[in-house]
């Protein structure tokens, strides 16, 4: 992701480490971010309000959810 105007972002859990009071203001700001989010989550609230498009990994592949 080092290209010249590269804007994908990789997460992996993002809002895991954060206090509780934290995670509204990172999800209002990834939900700001004009570029494209490849991030690995559990949290419900993160997926429901940063996601569009959700894929999950299952023992066939990849399924969009």
């Amino acid at each position: 992701m080092t290209l010249k105007g590269s804007n994908v972002l990789n997460l992996d859990e993002p809002t895991r480490n954060f206090s509780p009071l934290s995670n509204p203001v990172i999800r209002r700001v990834l939900r700001q971010y004009d570029g494209t989010i490849i991030s690995v989550t559990h949290a419900r609230k993160y997926r429901a309000g940063v996601c569009d498009t959700v894929y999950e990994l299952k023992p066939e592949g990849l399924v969009k959810v």
